[in-house]
């Protein structure tokens, strides 16, 4: 707090202690003389304090959608809405002409009809790939029992003409045993072993011819396996494959064709209208923004009953025109974007609450009051007439029903609160350097205390350190006038007309980081 605050909050102080509850003053143009000095003390007490911050901005919606004509280039042959009326999501805004979209999909439609031709045909010539696969590897396996079969029984008779080439040769044998001497003996031994050794032979050849033959069909079986495999994997393949491309190509021109009619993407209010009849429409989908840009420095709005001594307007958060064929704007969350000072930003979070008053409208006394939260603050200043202000948008909970778009409205947001807390007049507060004392009355004389303060409202300052219940504050003395006899039942610290005149004065630069009533 700068001391040229704290001379006009000590000024504007005393001023409203003469016209607050706690102390009356009577003032008769014959009781006192003009220029009478007095000296008030006023007990330390508790009451619970929102800090806020006050700017003036206008009112825009959090979204505004430029609905456009998608991938539809034909001209306009139809416009369904009108500005301000309201439109459901789904709702038909705008036709263009379908010709050229239409011979798309047609084209498109042409263009998959061949392609599952040529896949039908494809798959046919695959599934007979199949078969005659499947057939070839059941040849072979037929082939190879078959030549099992045959290979066996050949093996067979060789071995049983060798078994009974093996007992001739033992019966020969021990004939000729027992006749050494005997010729036919002999011989007969010798055509004997001559016969068995050709059978041995024939059977050797036959187990030859059994291996042989087992391996030819091993082999054959193991291609035919692999040429159905190979058909197999060709079938599975073909008409996917083919058939993909012309699918997407189609589904794209169907999309484009959809886009001939132009439709409400969301619910809102029809704010601007670009589509003429007979007039090309270009591409583009829809594209949502949101709405701000309060420009100029923040205004304040005073504490209750005051008068703001000075207020800057915030720039308009409606949106122009757009290059769409309409604009939708979303009546149903509508926000305010306001100019606030660098130091009531310091303070300020997202999420903090703010109450929102609207100049034109007219006040109703039962209505509840309009509330909203902080929703963002711009990471980037604007300096004009060199003040520093940063755009923050407050959402609106609750906004009238006859709240218009880039009306202009008041915001204060509540930026700290301090429940039961100790609070003395902001006039009684001396500071000199980082030191704050307040001068107490103890025993009849006045004492300096150091106190230590935290938030400020309505000239009233909450004190953390150096008081307690009760203790008597001297404040200073002021200066004043007699005319007429005249009372004021406000209590002490409900000085809102001062109060609020206090904010006003440095809201003309900002906004008052120190404005805001008591509860």
């Amino acid at each position: 707090m700068n001391r040229r605050t704290i001379v006009i909050n000590s000024a504007l102080g005393a001023a409203a202690l003469l016209l607050s509850g706690g102390i009356w003053a009577t003032v008769s143009a014959t009781a006192r003389p003009a220029a009478t000095v007095s000296s008030r003390t006023v007990a330390v007490s508790r009451a619970s304090l929102d800090q806020t911050a006050t700017a003036s901005g206008n009112v825009s919606s959090s979204t505004t959608t430029s609905v456009g004509a998608g991938n539809c280039a034909g001209p306009v042959t139809a416009v369904k809405v009108s500005v301000g009326q309201a439109v459901k999501a789904g709702d038909e805004l705008v036709d263009l002409d379908p010709t050229n979209a239409q011979n798309a999909v047609d084209s498109a439609q042409a263009q998959l009809d061949a392609a599952n031709a040529q896949a039908g045909q494809q798959a046919a010539s695959a599934a007979n790939s199949v078969s005659q696969a499947q057939q070839q590897l059941t040849n072979a396996q037929q082939t190879q029992t078959l030549d099992a079969q045959q290979q066996s029984a050949a093996v067979a008779a060789a071995q049983k003409q060798v078994d009974t080439d093996q007992s001739t040769v033992s019966q020969d044998q021990t004939a000729a045993s027992a006749s050494p001497t005997s010729t036919p003996a002999a011989n007969a031994l010798a055509a004997a072993q001559a016969q068995l050794t050709k059978d041995q032979q024939a059977l050797t050849q036959a187990q030859n011819q059994q291996a042989s033959s087992a391996l030819k069909d091993q082999q054959q079986i193991a291609s035919a396996s692999v040429s159905l495999s190979s058909a197999q994997n060709s079938q599975a393949n073909a008409a996917p494959g083919n058939t993909t491309s012309a699918q997407i190509a189609l589904k794209t021109a169907q999309a484009n064709l959809a886009d001939c009619v132009v439709k409400a993407p969301a619910d809102g209010t029809v704010t601007a209208v670009g589509a003429v009849v007979g007039a090309g429409a270009s591409g583009g989908s829809a594209s949502s923004s949101g709405s701000s840009g309060a420009t100029g420095s923040g205004g304040s709005a005073g504490g209750s009953g005051g008068s703001a001594a000075s207020s800057a307007s915030g720039g308009s958060g409606s949106s122009g025109s757009s290059a769409g064929l309409v604009t939708l704007t979303d009546t149903a969350h509508l926000q305010v974007t306001a100019a606030f000072s660098e130091s009531d930003v310091a303070a300020m979070k997202a999420g903090q609450t703010a109450t929102l008053t609207f100049p034109a409208l007219k006040a109703d006394a039962g209505a509840p009051p309009v509330t909203g939260k902080v929703t963002s603050i711009a990471a980037t200043s604007t300096t004009t007439n060199g003040v520093v202000t940063y755009a923050v948008t407050v959402s609106i909970a609750n906004p009238p029903s006859a709240v218009r778009l880039g009306e202009s409205a008041a915001v204060a947001v509540t930026t700290a609160s301090a429940e039961n807390a100790l609070v003395v007049p902001t006039l009684a507060i001396t500071t000199a350097g980082t030191r704050q004392t307040v001068t107490v009355q103890r025993n009849g004389a006045d004492t300096p205390v150091a106190v230590t303060t935290g938030i400020t409202a309505n000239g009233r300052t909450q004190v953390l350190t150096g008081l307690s219940d009760g203790d008597q504050i001297v404040l200073p003395s002021v200066t004043g006038t007699t005319d007429t006899s005249t009372q004021n039942p406000r209590g002490l610290f409900g000085g809102g007309g001062f109060g609020g005149g206090n904010g006003g004065t440095r809201g003309g630069t900002g906004g008052n980081s120190n404005s805001g009533a008591g509860r």
